[in-house]
């Protein structure tokens, strides 16, 4: 028998400078639909204006991309880098007007903004201002995604996209429980070969071990801090894959620790934890500055540009004051252009301001 998928539309929009991360959210689309699209009964249909709109002179330009992209869609992923678009007479641009619709429609919006460096030599500086308003406006009505590579946005989307699937699972699921209330089935067998009317199940049941947690032991929370400091320290590892680096940072924790199950970890035993992890990054990245330059400074400039982004400064007005504050010979716009010293003064005191903001 055939499984019956539900069709899930989604509407990528952007202006015309993030083409490439439009083409990587297509792939991650696709990628999902081959991966989990029949076992989770979802398909995936990516949209954009640029293949899925015809001509139509009934309305202006946003007007017949809104009625034939927008208004159909189930879900709107909007992205930015250094542009904030073309105004639509409505809107300052098309796609601030495609997220106000799509959050007026009550449909689920995901907006992400790039902080790739450097930025276009060809940028608008009345864009970018306008883009850095629209920007802020955002981030006091909700959550947005900031980016700095895009193989950062590629794993984000990929995350995000799977968290958001599993709402629109949940949504189909009380009637999918109506359904399943309305059956009655007697089973018998001798648990090996078990009989359910004309249901058939030639294995037994599974059994799931479940870890009982010791007094004083870490909460779900604690568990899952724990396994995102791991797998930080795996991201750092270069020349192995990511699935041999995380079991061998996991293999790690629990040989210091001494357990066999991080789930034998105490809770007050956190603070030494946090140490431990704060320790072999720092030995990692000293590390890193040497054998891999490149690995090093994007994290350190993935740090800078977070630590900006949650303090709310923009990079053409903070870089200069930087500069004065260093005492630089010459103030700089791109954080690639400086030298390992100065990327490592530059970070130290962003992170120091963002302490302090």
């Amino acid at each position: 028998m055939k499984a019956e998928l539900s069709l899930v539309k989604l509407a990528l929009c952007g202006p015309g400078d993030v083409g490439k991360e439009i083409a990587i959210a297509q792939e991650v689309v696709t990628e999902w639909n081959l991966q989990h699209g029949e076992t989770s009964g979802f398909w995936i249909k990516h949209q954009h204006w640029s293949t899925d709109s015809h001509p139509d002179l009934s309305d202006r330009p946003q007007g017949i991309i809104n009625r034939q992209v927008i208004d159909d869609s189930d879900l709107i992923v909007a992205i930015f880098w250094s542009r904030f678009g073309t105004p639509t007479g409505i809107s300052s641009s098309g796609t601030e007007e495609e997220i106000r619709r799509g959050m007026k429609l009550q449909r689920p919006v995901m907006v992400y903004f790039s902080d790739l460096e450097p930025i276009p030599a060809t940028a608008d500086r009345q864009q970018m201002e306008r883009l850095w308003t629209f920007r802020q406006e955002l981030l006091e009505r909700g959550l947005c995604s900031r980016f700095a590579s895009r193989d950062q946005f590629r794993r984000d989307f990929s995350r995000h996209l799977a968290l958001k699937l599993n709402d629109f699972q949940k949504a189909a699921a009380p009637h999918e429980k109506e359904k399943a209330q309305n059956i009655v089935q007697t089973i018998s067998g001798d648990g090996n070969f078990q009989a359910g009317r004309d249901l058939i199940f030639k294995q037994p049941p599974k059994i799931k071990n479940v870890i009982a947690r010791p007094a004083g032991g870490v909460s779900p929370s604690e568990l899952r801090q724990i396994k995102a400091w791991i797998e930080e320290l795996a991201e750092g590892e270069t020349g192995v894959s990511r699935q041999r680096a995380f079991s061998k940072w996991g293999a790690i924790f629990l040989n210091t620790f001494d357990l066999d199950k991080r789930e034998e970890l105490l809770s007050e035993q956190m603070v030494k934890v946090e140490a431990w992890f704060k320790q072999q990054r720092a030995i990692q990245t000293r590390g890193q500055k040497t054998k891999a330059p490149d690995v090093w400074r994007k994290k350190r400039i993935a740090a800078i540009k977070a630590a900006m982004g949650n303090m709310g400064l923009p990079e053409e007005i903070y870089y200069p004051q930087l500069s004065v504050r260093l005492k630089m010979k010459k103030s700089f716009t791109s954080l690639k252009d400086l030298t390992k010293t100065d990327l490592d003064r530059v970070y130290t005191m962003v992170l120091r301001d963002a302490r302090g903001a």
